[in-house]
């Protein structure tokens, strides 16, 4: 059993069309699907526009947004975003499971240069919210008091130490960043119905190859 969680925004439109793709195409896989959001207001239905897409296609999904939590990282063997700033707004909240967080479209990428940046590229971003957690942990007692005394001068030279301290992997993922192309997927919110379609569209085509991955790897 492979168990993948989508997730996007507010798991209302791209996440939940992943989710209802992926188990309209999944067949007899043995595949669950689940998805979530980043910034939720739990219990919401999928967008109108969404659920115009997939009608048209002859497919209903019922949907509850929800937000992601441990629980649901737990359940998931992979995490597929769709974008990259999904991702790595998961890796800042979980660095720990960096490992199973991809955005859709790297997930499928077959490109084996590109693969290794894009491996870099996690690797620098959990380093770098590894450190900034344990220069906050260990200066806690500083921050609390600069906050109270209003020390900003010294409180200014507490953030260019932690700056210091994480520059060097912010140049990295900035350098890697410039040398691969964008696998995010197009936010439709607020669009008419052609834009829905088109978002659908782009997704179906990375879930089938996403379904192509994991035939290859289960043969």
């Amino acid at each position: 059993m492979t168990n993948i969680l989508f997730v996007c925004t507010g798991n209302t439109c791209r996440s939940p069309l992943a989710e209802a793709i992926a188990k309209h195409k999944k067949s007899n896989r043995n595949v669950e699907v689940k998805s979530a959001g980043i910034h939720v207001m739990n219990g919401m239905p999928m967008s109108e526009g969404s659920k115009a897409v997939l009608a048209n296609k002859g497919i209903e999904q019922e949907h509850q947004s929800q937000l992601i939590n441990e629980e649901l990282l737990e359940w998931a063997d992979v995490i597929l975003t769709m974008t990259e700033s999904h991702k790595n707004a998961i890796i800042q909240r979980f660095p720990k499971r960096n490992d199973e967080i991809f955005t859709l479209k790297e997930y499928i990428y077959d490109d084996e240069e590109t693969k290794e940046k894009l491996e870099k590229i996690k690797h620098h971003i959990a380093q770098l919210e590894l450190k900034r957690a344990t220069f906050l942990a260990n200066n806690q007692g500083k921050v609390e008091e600069y906050n109270e005394n209003k020390e900003i001068s010294n409180q200014e030279e507490f953030e260019a130490k932690l700056l210091k301290e994480i520059q060097p992997d912010q140049e990295a993922i900035d350098e890697l960043m410039s040398q691969i192309p964008s696998f995010d997927i197009m936010d439709p919110y607020g669009g008419n119905y052609e834009i829905y379609a088109e978002t659908l569209k782009e997704i179906e085509e990375a879930i089938d190859k996403l379904f192509e991955k994991l035939d290859k790897e289960n043969n």
